[in-house]
C-alpha cells in the first residue's frame, strides 16, 4: 500500500477502512485494487489490503489485483447464509461480518458513499464511522506513470478534436445553418466523428458536448440538431482510456462563417482569462486564488456575472480516474500540490449569443505548470 494512504489511514484511528461496490463506478476501489469489476466486491484497507469477491471472480482477482489477500464469498459460506436468511441483502452483510472479524476489526471507517443498507447491518456488530476516503488525497497527486496515462488520453482527445474541426471547417454557411454536401451538418454527426476517432484510439466518451449558438449558453448542454453558421460552437471532449481508465479533458470553441464583433470580443476575453489562470498555476497557490484571478480578468474587461449570464462556473477541476476530482479551482478550492493534474476552463455564456469556452489540461509544478494540451486555439475556421 502506498505510504501516503497508510499514513492517512493511521490518522483515522480505526482498525480498517471498508469499501463495498464495483470498481467501474467507484474509482477509489479501482485505484486501491487495480481490479476492474462490474459486480459488487469489498476492499478492506489495513496495513495490508484484502479484497472479498464472488467465487467466480476469485481466480481473476488473484491474477489481476494488487491486493495482498483475496477471499471469496464462498469461503465465508454465502450459500448457507442465503438459505438461512432467505434474502441476498441479508446474507451478504453476514459474510462481510465474518470477513471483518477474521481481520481483527472492531472499529471501521467507511466513505460517505457507502451503501446505507449494509451500513445498517454492520453497525450492529462494529463501531462504524463515516469518514473521508483515504484514497482521495493520494489520488489527487499523480505519479509519473499516471501523468503518462493522462497524456496519452489527451493525445487521443486532440485527434478527435481535429476530426471535429475538419468536419466543421469543410462545411459551408447556408442561411443560418452549416451544410455539408448539401445537407445540414448536425451536432450528432460531429459527435459521431469524435466517437469514431476515440474508439480507434482505444478510448470512450459519454456526453461529449457539441453545442452551437444559443444551445451553448448552457455550459453542459450536449447540443442537438443542425449547427449554426456565424455563431460559436463549443466542443468539450472528455475521453477515458479503455485500457488504463484515466481521463483527459479539452474544450475548444469554433465558428464557421462571419464572426460577429461581440463573439470575437467574448473569445478574446475568455482567452485572456485562461492565459491568466494558466499563468497562476503552481504548487502552493490555492484553487480559489486561481479562480479569483480568472474572475478578475473578466471583471476588468467588463464581463460581470448577472442573472446566470457571464462566467457562471468554477475555473477548473482535477482529472484522473474521474473526469471531475480533487482539487477544485473555484470558491473554496484547496492548495495545489506538485504533480496534480487540473483543467483551466473559463467561459462566458449569454442566452442571446451562445457560449465561448476554452479548456487546457495542466500538471502542477513547483514553479508553474506543464501544459499537456497541444491543440491550437483559433475561433474562425
Amino acid at each position: 500500500m502506498p505510504s501516503d494512504i497508510l499514513k492517512s489511514l493511521e490518522s483515522l484511528e480505526v482498525d480498517g477502512f471498508l469499501f463495498v461496490g464495483d470498481s467501474i463506478c467507484n474509482s477509489d476501489m479501482y485505484y486501491l485494487s487495480h481490479f476492474l469489476a462490474g459486480d459488487r466486491f469489498a476492499i478492506l484497507l489495513q496495513e495490508k489490503t484484502a479484497i472479498l469477491v464472488s467465487s467466480m471472480e476469485k481466480g481473476r482477482a488473484k491474477k489481476e489485483s494488487c491486493a495482498d489477500d483475496v477471499s471469496s464469498t464462498q469461503d465465508y459460506h454465502i450459500m448457507d447464509k442465503l438459505k438461512s436468511s432467505g434474502k441476498a441483502e441479508l446474507a451478504y452483510p453476514e459474510v462481510l461480518k465474518d470477513f471483518l472479524l477474521d481481520h481483527g476489526i472492531s472499529s471501521l471507517g467507511v466513505a460517505y458513499s457507502f451503501p446505507a443498507g449494509i451500513f445498517q447491518q454492520l453497525s450492529r456488530h462494529f463501531d462504524l464511522q463515516i469518514l473521508e476516503s483515504p484514497a482521495k488525497r493520494a489520488r489527487a497527486k499523480k505519479s509519473h506513470q499516471e501523468i503518462e496515462c493522462i497524456t496519452s488520453a489527451q493525445r487521443a482527445c486532440e485527434r478527435a478534436m481535429h476530426r471535429a474541426e475538419r468536419l466543421i471547417a469543410s462545411s459551408r454557411p447556408q442561411g443560418d445553418i452549416l451544410c455539408l454536401q448539401g445537407q445540414p451538418l448536425t451536432a450528432e454527426q460531429v459527435r459521431r466523428a469524435i466517437d469514431f476517432s476515440l474508439l480507434e484510439d482505444g478510448c470512450e466518451a459519454a456526453d461529449t458536448i457539441v453545442a452551437g449558438g444559443v444551445q451553448a449558453a448552457d455550459p453542459h448542454a450536449r447540443g442537438t440538431g443542425p449547427l449554426p453558421a456565424n455563431s460559436p460552437i463549443v466542443i468539450d471532449i472528455f475521453p477515458r482510456s479503455k485500457t488504463h481508465r484515466y481521463y483527459a479533458d479539452m474544450t475548444r470553441t469554433f465558428l464557421c462563417g462571419e464572426a460577429p464583433l461581440e463573439v470575437k470580443e467574448l473569445y478574446d476575453a475568455v482567452l485572456a482569462a485562461q492565459e491568466a489562470g494558466i499563468g497562476a498555476i503552481r504548487s502552493g497557490v490555492s484553487g480559489e486564488e486561481v479562480h479569483s484571478i480568472v474572475s478578475a480578468v473578466f471583471l476588468d474587461m467588463g464581463y460581470r456575472e448577472r442573472d446566470g449570464c457571464g462566467f457562471t462556473h468554477s475555473t477548473g477541476h482535477g482529472v484522473g480516474l474521474d473526469v471531475h476530482e480533487s482539487p477544485s479551482l473555484g470558491e473554496g478550492g484547496e492548495r495545489l500540490e506538485t504533480s496534480q493534474v487540473v483543467t483551466v476552463e473559463p467561459g462566458l455564456y449569454y442566452p442571446d449569443i451562445g457560449g465561448v469556452r476554452l479548456e487546457d489540461l495542466l500538471v502542477v509544478r513547483d514553479r508553474g505548470c506543464q501544459n499537456l494540451t497541444r491543440f491550437e486555439k483559433s475561433l474562425v475556421l
